[in-house]
């Protein structure tokens, strides 16, 4: 396999390029100037690094042509964090980017597309969500996500392009970013003090990073993964039973703030995968339990990270 990677400095991607090198993949990392790649650290002279924005891809047009993937594996992504999700730029970096992407892909003769969506497509479902319940996103991060989604199936549907999109739920792990749950929990525990947090209630569903990038991996190597699949643990943990059990793997003695932060007005309750339909295509499940997971991250916020 010949591999693009945009997104490959995040959270996910950088686990998603550590498992295609592993495997023995060619891989090129499309990275925007300036960006920060401390989450590639020593995989960077093992990769081919391409400098440029998606936002101005007739730059890279020319290196992208010359490294020639077979297969792209589409992460970038601009305003994933809460206080972007309504930004009007989601459309122009996001939609726009991705579309011209796709175009220049075809172009290429590039072979199999593998996007990441997500749950927010979905909506506040509160339930367990297969790949048949309606879409109804809230906020425009959601909206623009789906839309990429529909404009690039038609138009894999269109040119033969073998296209998969994986609905991603929540996700943990190392390198995440230090403003999510359980990166923001274990990091004030480990430094004392008390994490301020709701009451805890919400049923969500939880992968571990390296799953995650396994499943992205598996997806693209099975010819018959096509259309949408949703991608997460299939299994749900309350909020509170989650940060109790990461206090209690760094100091049971340690005081919790539940109920301290009221919870929002669009707060969901219930965040569940079905995920069926990508374990019957690609033989992928979870192999890294909660408790597993919880450690190894905590273990590596532990060693001064």
């Amino acid at each position: 396999m010949r591999a693009l990677v945009t997104g490959g400095t995040g959270f996910i991607g950088s686990h998603l390029v550590n498992r295609l090198v592993d495997s023995g993949e060619e891989v090129a990392v499309l990275t925007r100037p300036g960006a920060n790649t401390w989450r590639l650290g020593n995989l960077l002279p093992r990769v081919t690094r391409i400098d440029g924005d998606l936002g101005s891809l007739a730059a890279v047009e020319n290196a992208i042509r010359a490294f020639a993937p077979d297969t792209i594996f589409h992460l970038a992504w601009h305003g994933v964090g809460n206080r972007y999700r309504n930004e009007s730029d989601q459309i122009d970096r996001n939609l726009f980017a991705s579309l011209s992407l796709f175009r220049l892909a075809l172009q290429i003769g590039c072979q199999t597309w593998i996007g990441t969506g997500s749950q927010a497509e979905y909506g506040p479902y509160n339930q367990i969500c297969d790949e048949n319940v309606p879409t109804r996103p809230t906020n425009l991060y959601g909206t623009v996500k789906l839309c990429t989604y529909l404009l690039l199936r038609q138009m894999a549907i269109e040119s033969g392009m073998r296209f998969a999109w994986l609905r991603i739920f929540s996700t943990y792990g190392p390198k995440d970013n230090p403003d999510w749950l359980v990166p923001a929990v274990i990091r004030t525990l480990l430094h004392g003090g008390k994490p301020l947090l709701t009451a805890g209630e919400q049923r969500w569903d939880y992968l571990y990073v390296e799953d995650v990038a396994q499943a992205i991996y598996q997806t693209a190597q099975i010819k018959a993964a096509q259309g949408v699949f949703n991608l997460g643990s299939g299994k749900t943990d309350t909020i509170r039973t989650i940060v109790e059990k990461i206090r209690d793997r760094i100091d049971p003695t340690l005081q919790l703030g539940f109920g301290e932060v009221p919870y929002r007005t669009d707060q969901v309750m219930h965040l569940q995968a079905d995920i069926t339909h990508l374990k019957d295509v690609t033989g992928w499940k979870p192999a890294v339990q909660l408790e597993e997971g919880l450690q190894r991250t905590i273990d590596w916020y532990n060693h001064d990270h």
